[in-house]
C-alpha cells in the first residue's frame, strides 16, 4: 500500500513540475497565421470587430535600458567640485554611492559613483561637465536588459504556481499518506523551488535598481595651474630623514658583520680545512716522487 502511495506522490511531483514547462513552449511556439481578410461588414459589426480588438491586443512592454558614464573631468578644486557634485545628486533626486578623495604630489585627486534617476541623465551630465575646465574622457555605455527581464518574470510566475500545487501536495500527503519519506521528498522539492524563486525576485530587484538609476563615474582632476609649484619645506623633516637612513645603515653593517662572524668565518672555516689538507698531501707525495727519481750521486 505504501509503495503504491509513493508512486502517485511521484506521479504528482512529476505532473507538477512538467506542467510549467509545457505551457513555457506551448507560449514559445510561432503564432498561428493571419486568416484572409474578411468580407466588408455592417456599421455595427465593423464597431463590435474594433471594440474587440481595443480589448484584446495588450499593451508594449516598456523597455528597460541601464545606462552606465564615465567622466573624467579636469578642475579647479578638487574638494569644492566633490562637494557641488554631491549637492546636484542629491538635487535630481539620486545618492553618492562612493566617494574616494587622496592627495598625490601635494595635490588632491579624487573618484565619485553616483546614482541619479534615469530620466535625469543626460541633464546630470550636462551639469557635471559645466563644473569642469575641460572634459578630459567621456564614455557612455548602454545594456538593454528587457528579454532578460520578461524571462525571469515568466519562470517566476511558473515557479510561484509550482510552489502553491507543491504545498497543496505537501498538506494533501500529510493527511493522508503521513510517509515520512514522501513529505522529505514534497519538502525537498519545494525547498529546491522556493530557493529559486528567491534567487529570481533577487536578480529582478537588481534590474530594477539599474532601470530606475543610472550610474555615472567621476574622476576628478586637478587643474596643472592651480597645483602647488613647490610644496611645503620643513628641514626637521629633512633631518629626521637623514637620521633614520644613518641608523638603518648602520644597523645593516652591524647585522652584516654579525653574519660574517657567526656564519661566514666558520663556513669558510669548515671549507678551507679540508682544501689545505688536500694541498699538503698533494705537495708531499710529489715530493716523495722527486726523491724516488732522483738517481743517487757518486
Amino acid at each position: 500500500m505504501n509503495r503504491v502511495r509513493t508512486s502517485w506522490v511521484r506521479l504528482g511531483l512529476l505532473l507538477i513540475l512538467t506542467v510549467p514547462l509545457l505551457v513555457a513552449c506551448a507560449r514559445a511556439l510561432p503564432a498561428p497565421r493571419e486568416a484572409p481578410a474578411p468580407k466588408p461588414v455592417t456599421a455595427k459589426k465593423a464597431f463590435v470587430a474594433e471594440e474587440t480588438t481595443a480589448v484584446t491586443t495588450s499593451p508594449a512592454l516598456p523597455r528597460r535600458i541601464i545606462y552606465e558614464a564615465d567622466l573624467e573631468l579636469v578642475v579647479e578644486d578638487t574638494q569644492t567640485a566633490a562637494d557641488n557634485i554631491s549637492a546636484i545628486v542629491k538635487e535630481l533626486g539620486g545618492y553618492v554611492a562612493e566617494t574616494s578623495l587622496y592627495r598625490r604630489e601635494d595635490t588632491l585627486t579624487g573618484t565619485m559613483t553616483v546614482r541619479v534617476p534615469q530620466e535625469r541623465f543626460q541633464e546630470a551630465l550636462q551639469r557635471f561637465r559645466a563644473l569642469a575646465i575641460r572634459v578630459e574622457r567621456e564614455s557612455i555605455r548602454t545594456n538593454d536588459v528587457t528579454q532578460e527581464y520578461v524571462d525571469l518574470q515568466a519562470r517566476l510566475k511558473n515557479l510561484e504556481a509550482t510552489e502553491k500545487e507543491l504545498r497543496a501536495l505537501l498538506s494533501e500527503v500529510r493527511k493522508e499518506t503521513k510517509s515520512a519519506s514522501d513529505i522529505i521528498e514534497v519538502y525537498r522539492e519545494l525547498t529546491r523551488v522556493r530557493s529559486e524563486i528567491e534567487q529570481i525576485k533577487g536578480r529582478l530587484q537588481v534590474l530594477d535598481t539599474l532601470t530606475n538609476l543610472a550610474t555615472i563615474r567621476i574622476t576628478l582632476v586637478p587643474y596643472e595651474l592651480s597645483r602647488p609649484i613647490s610644496g611645503r619645506w620643513d628641514p626637521r623633516v629633512t633631518l629626521h630623514q637623514a637620521w633614520r637612513n644613518l641608523i638603518r645603515g648602520l644597523r645593516f653593517l652591524v647585522d652584516l658583520a654579525i653574519y660574517l662572524i657567526v656564519v661566514v668565518l666558520p663556513l669558510a672555516a669548515l671549507a678551507l680545512v679540508p682544501t689545505f689538507l688536500v694541498i699538503y698531501l698533494l705537495r708531499k707525495g710529489f715530493q716523495r716522487l722527486r726523491k724516488g727519481r732522483t738517481p743517487p750521486q757518486t
